[in-house]
């Protein structure tokens, strides 16, 4: 009967709803579509590509009349979270026969969920909502734009058969800010933006000169002044310790000059040489320092706990999924400045904390933030839907793991 019910559960057909092929394409999204497409085919399902984007030149001069109309209707916010974009992009979507799959799987794109037409369910993946985004991540949008978006995400949330999200953070939106059903409701968080089997775990810490790693492209939300500071302290209380610098294009040279930093400059991981030098950063890392102000799940986190490597960053957003006090990291106060970074830091030191931390990071890779940990509790939530129901039609509830 075991046997039957896994062959029931995995000889399925999904359609998987994105922008660029999530077969080919390994960067788009910080490579969450590839990740995830192979993550659900390694847990034994058929995928589908099901192409959201049309990249004809009539669609394109569509798109830029669109925007404008929006620019017009709405003033300052966001297109992609239009009822204008939602109308647009389900087009190419709704081209295709979407009822010759089991369910459909789409991660982000809520704008193409809430016009999308078919009877299959549909399984959405997100890190945020429009809630959760205004004035954290976006700021200066009309009112207008605000309620066209929220309009948007709600009707998404409404025709999804099952919601994930990438943290309890963003979970808790889409139920009490948007009163999706608990049952409806699962948190999976993100994996490693880097391929799993070249990964090499880095050496805990134990005394010398302490690897400190920043990496971000936003020099300012990332918290990289509060890095500086906390360095900074570190040397001046009597520790050897130096800055790695990455993902910064233009980096303030005052700041590229302090002897304590190295800049590695940005490191794209479409290119063979950087990306090569990006893994052999991690490789060389005691301690991954972000004080970021705000994150919906930062995927750098995985990476750092793919190899063992200690965080230390904020409580803010999606964090708490990823880092775990006295774990695998901590998570400080965003009142916290670099002194109170450094004050930790010591701390882990004295008290021989880095290699029980390290340890932490590992098994939280492997049981939670690596891709692998996240097709096996897909795998778990669609079989609990289809073996509690037996239903090819997806029909009735599902068991809430939030």
């Amino acid at each position: 009967m075991v046997g039957e019910n896994k062959k029931f559960i995995t000889n399925r057909l999904i359609g998987y709803l994105s922008p660029t092929d999530p077969h080919k394409d390994r960067f788009a999204w910080s490579g969450t579509y590839f990740n995830t497409c192979k993550a659900i085919e390694d847990a034994g399902y058929q995928v589908d590509w099901i192409p959201s984007y049309d990249k004809g030149k009539f669609f394109k001069i569509k798109l830029l009349f669109y925007k404008a109309l929006h620019y017009i209707f709405y003033g300052k916010g966001s297109f992609d979270n239009s009822t204008l974009a939602s109308k647009l992009r389900s087009q190419c979507a709704n081209k295709h026969d979407l009822d010759q799959y089991d369910f459909i799987f789409v991660p982000a794109q809520s704008e193409v969920i809430a016009r999308l037409k078919t009877n299959r369910p549909i399984i959405h993946y997100s890190d945020a909502t429009v809630s959760r985004m205004i004035n954290y991540y976006w700021f200066g949008w009309s009112q207008k734009a605000i309620k066209d978006a929220n309009k948007i995400e709600q009707q998404t949330i409404n025709k999804v058969s099952i919601n994930i999200l990438s943290s309890h953070w963003a979970a808790e939106s889409v139920i009490n800010e948007y009163h999706a059903p608990k049952e409806m409701v699962y948190v999976l968080p993100f994996g490693e933006g880097i391929d799993a089997n070249k990964i090499t775990p880095s050496s805990a810490y134990h005394g010398g000169r302490l690897n400190i790693l920043f990496s971000g492209v936003d020099w300012n939300r990332k918290g990289g002044g509060i890095a500086i500071d906390a360095v900074k302290k570190l040397i001046k209380d009597g520790y050897e310790a130096r800055l790695y610098i990455c993902g910064i294009r233009d980096l303030n040279t005052e700041i590229g000059n302090l002897d304590f930093v190295e800049n590695l400059g940005f490191l794209s991981k479409n290119n063979p040489d950087q990306y090569q030098k990006y893994l052999e950063a991690w490789h060389h890392t005691h301690l991954f320092l972000l004080p970021t102000r705000a994150e919906c799940s930062a995927i750098v986190f995985c990476e750092a706990n793919a190899y063992g490597v200690p965080i230390i960053t904020t409580e803010t957003g999606g964090t708490g999924d990823y880092v775990i006090n006295d774990v695998n990291g901590y998570r400080m106060s965003l009142k916290a400045t670099g002194d109170a970074y450094a004050a930790k830091i010591e701390e882990w030191i004295n008290t021989d904390r880095f290699n029980t931390l390290h340890e932490g990071a590992l098994k939280m890779y492997q049981e939670s933030t690596s891709w692998k940990a996240w097709g096996r509790a897909f795998q778990r939530i669609v079989s609990e839907k289809l073996c509690s129901q037996h239903d090819d039609n997806f029909e009735g509830q599902i068991t809430s793991k939030h």
